[in-house]
């Protein structure tokens, strides 16, 4: 919630006073000596491990998060942390471990104290503070574990400007860079504040607790995160194997290691996300056709705006992108549906009075911060593919009894009216944004550059697109024709509008809207003749995009590659497609798309194979290869 508190974690070498600021660890970056980091056990309601492997400071830092969802106060929280040096340090290496504390708003108090009560709580600190949204609460960091004795605490509390809190680290660093400051520790001044620093300087190893509780409820024991530890990472692993049922030969502890490894860290990913975005719009024709007419956009702050999102990279790219979020969903919606949806409906409540919604969410300084300026701007007719009907498309189908689930119980999935409330609720806005999507992406005049049958077919083309990229289509450098042409169109996007509208058909009839039922599988008709008709190519076997030649003629672009597929892996063509053979063919092929690693995204044989920024001309991506072999299993099920 915005106006809440924030917290992090910063660490060092202490080796010697100069080094501290210089290798001050806090955001998760891969070019600061990481050997890796990453959650290896994590669940969104109850917690999980963390571990960061920082050779360059010489410390293993372990952290321990747990919630209990069962207890009534699901605002109860622990956190413990083990320091390690790694085995390459000096025995008793200095190191420094920095938690910090901030509240936002106007409405917040917050005051941290050291207890000093005995010898074995002499390190311990509380922290009482107050903001609307949690009320009163109280924040412990423990030293009381067994064998444990930090050499130093110190407690630093301040008042900043609350739209720089995001800024701890510099805000750190110029603390110990004070000269009045102690050597390589923060001044030790306890009070009130809205930002604290709580510092843990040490020799060897280190382990604490942070404890977080509203007022009045029962507050957590460091015994009680060591029975909720060993709870929780049981029950992950047994909520592993029944939610996804892992069969031979992927059953072993290694794969099975493996994939909760990156369940853990698509589930650990996950954000809240508030600030302003900077939002481009014109009306111009020179807007909708051109990147270069981007320059008569009127640019506006706008918001503040509130995401619940995951993200596809912590360090490259920490926020919320539309594409991505619906092949997160795909895991993430068997180990947890409500969790699932809870994120679609956060995405879709963005959306504004067209339907249009950012494909990309940075929302305030600190996500503007890892963007280039040139990035940062959302334009109104840029669209992305839709992945979010996927989700719900599954959810209907799961609830419909046509697809299992074996996740963590949902609420949504177990009351039926209450999933259907989410639906009816949810669906004004697909329809909103489905209209939206056709209407700004649609391709040119069809009869003007001389398309067939231009009164029943129809075609669309990805806005946002530049010589070499078109970054809105979720596939940035994939190959298409050249130069750019306003009557070129793109089989992919004529495809996800076919997705759309198989999902809104299939959302329609489970809601009993047998008018839109019939609506939909009309356009969802279209869309299928208009790929067979517009873009199979019968000389390459293939779907292919389309352009205007310097004849003034219709021609095709084929590049085979993920383009070619979409057809096939959005459920557009059925078994007995008279195009379905040349489309395995091109799948199973080793000189085409297929190698011992999975599906390229272009062919061997293409002229662009490998070639300039090689991010969609050659790697295999997962996602597009989960779509493959979901396709297929249906495919194979079904025959």
């Amino acid at each position: 919630m915005p106006d809440s508190i924030l917290t992090g974690m910063m660490w060092a070498n202490a080796r010697s006073p100069a080094d501290v600021p210089i290798h001050l660890r806090h955001t998760c970056e891969q070019d600061e000596g990481m050997a890796g980091y990453g959650w290896t056990t994590y669940d969104a309601r109850r917690g999980g491990t963390h571990v960061v492997n920082d050779t360059r400071n010489k410390l293993n830092l372990i952290t321990h998060f747990v919630k209990d969802p069962d207890n009534g106060n699901p605002n109860t929280w622990g956190l413990r942390v083990n320091a390690r040096r790694r085995t390459d340090a000096q025995d008793r290496q200095k190191s420094t471990v920095v938690f910090y504390i901030g509240v936002e708003g106007l409405d917040t108090t917050l005051e941290c104290t050291k207890e000093h009560q005995t010898a074995a709580s002499k390190n311990n600190v509380v922290c009482k503070g107050r903001t609307a949204g949690l009320g009163h609460f109280e924040l412990r960091v423990l030293d009381e574990l067994p064998g444990n004795e930090p050499r130093w605490t110190s407690v630093n509390s301040m008042i900043r400007p609350v739209e720089k809190l995001w800024q701890a680290k510099e805000i750190l660093v110029d603390l110990l860079k004070d000269p009045s400051s102690p050597i390589d520790l923060i001044p030790d001044n306890p009070g009130k504040g809205n930002l604290h620093f709580i510092q843990k300087t040490f020799e060897g190893d280190c382990d604490f607790d942070i404890i977080f509780s509203p007022k009045d409820a029962p507050g957590m024991i460091p015994q009680t995160i060591t029975d909720m530890l060993h709870n929780s990472q049981s029950m992950f692993v047994e909520r592993f194997e029944s939610a996804f049922l892992p069969k031979g030969p992927f059953q072993d502890e290694q794969h099975t290691a493996f994939s909760a490894y990156l369940l853990s860290n698509v589930l650990g990913g996950i954000g809240y996300f508030h600030g302003t975005s900077k939002v481009g719009a014109s009306t111009t024709p020179e807007f909708r056709e051109t990147v270069s007419g981007k320059s008569d956009a009127l640019v506006e702050e706008k918001g503040p705006y509130h995401l619940f999102s995951a993200v596809p990279s912590r360090p490259f790219f920490p926020r919320g992108f539309l594409w991505d979020e619906g092949f997160h969903l795909q895991v993430i919606m068997d180990w947890d549906m409500d969790l699932a949806l809870d994120i679609v409906n956060s995405w879709f409540v963005l959306m504004d009075e067209d339907g249009w919604i950012a494909r990309e969410q940075i929302l305030g300084p600190e996500a503007r911060s890892k963007v280039p300026s040139e990035f940062q701007t959302q334009y109104t007719d840029y669209a992305n593919p839709p992945t979010l009907f996927l989700i719900v498309q599954a959810f209907v189908a799961k609830s419909s009894g046509d697809s299992s689930y074996f996740g963590i119980p949902s609420r949504f999935l177990s009351d039926r009216a209450a999933g259907k409330s989410f639906l009816n609720a949810l669906y004004p806005k697909l329809r909103k944004h489905y209209e939206w999507f056709r209407r700004t992406q649609a391709g040119g005049n069809l009869t003007l550059y001389g398309y067939p049958d231009p009164d029943h077919n129809q075609g669309y083309r990805w806005r946002g697109r530049t010589p070499r990229h078109i970054l809105t289509s979720g596939l940035d450098d994939y190959p298409r024709a050249q130069e750019p042409h306003p009557g070129e169109l793109h089989v992919d996007a004529l495809s996800w509008v076919g997705t759309m509208a198989t999902a809104l058909r299939e959302i329609s009839a489970f809601l009993g809207k047998k008018g839109n039922e019939a609506m939909f599988k009309s356009h969802e008709n279209d869309v299928i003749r208009s790929l067979d008709s517009i873009h199979w190519s019968e000389t390459h076997q293939a779907y292919c995009d389309t352009t205007i030649g310097t004849s003034s003629q219709v021609e095709k672009v084929c590049h085979k590659g993920y383009v070619s597929l979409f057809p096939f892996t959005n459920k557009l063509m059925g078994l007995d497609h008279p195009h379905l053979e040349a489309v395995l063919d091109l799948i199973r092929n080793p000189e085409e798309l297929r190698s011992p690693y999975g599906l390229r995204s272009l062919s061997l044989k293409d002229e662009y194979y490998g070639t300039d920024e090689n991010y969609w001309r050659s790697p295999i991506w997962i996602n597009i290869n989960y779509m493959v072999i979901a396709r297929l299993l249906v495919s194979l099920t079904t025959h």
